[in-house]
């Protein structure tokens, strides 16, 4: 039976937090859903946490990624990701409205008897 990973509800998350919350996993196996998770593009690393000594620690958040998040992120000192905010979903919005044709319909004229 295949397990299913329990993602965190905050804003951004490590994968120490991530393996608190998934003890049933040996530790390869949710490095292993992590990054397959990043390769479906359901998760994404978003910076680093200096930790003091050692590897800084990677953040993740699962997407998608909002200005909320990364805003919380960069108040708590995250280091974020070059070019981090191009991995926020963007939607352009035009004020302009639509332009739609109106095409006659052809409708059948009855013929007129003389």
């Amino acid at each position: 039976m295949r397990q299913s990973v329990t993602w965190p509800t905050t804003s951004y998350f490590t994968i120490e937090e991530l393996q608190d919350m998934n003890s049933k996993f040996i530790n390869i196996t949710l490095r292993v859903r992590l990054t397959n998770a990043i390769e479906d593009g359901k998760v994404a690393e978003i910076g680093a946490m200096s930790g003091g000594k050692g590897r800084p620690r990677k953040v993740f958040s699962l997407t998608p990624i909002t200005q909320t998040v990364l805003n919380k992120a960069r108040k708590n000192e995250i280091n974020l990701v070059e070019n981090v905010d191009k991995l926020i979903n963007v939607i352009n919005v035009s004020s302009k409205p639509a332009i739609i044709p109106i095409i006659p319909i052809a409708t059948p004229t009855a013929a007129i008897a003389g």
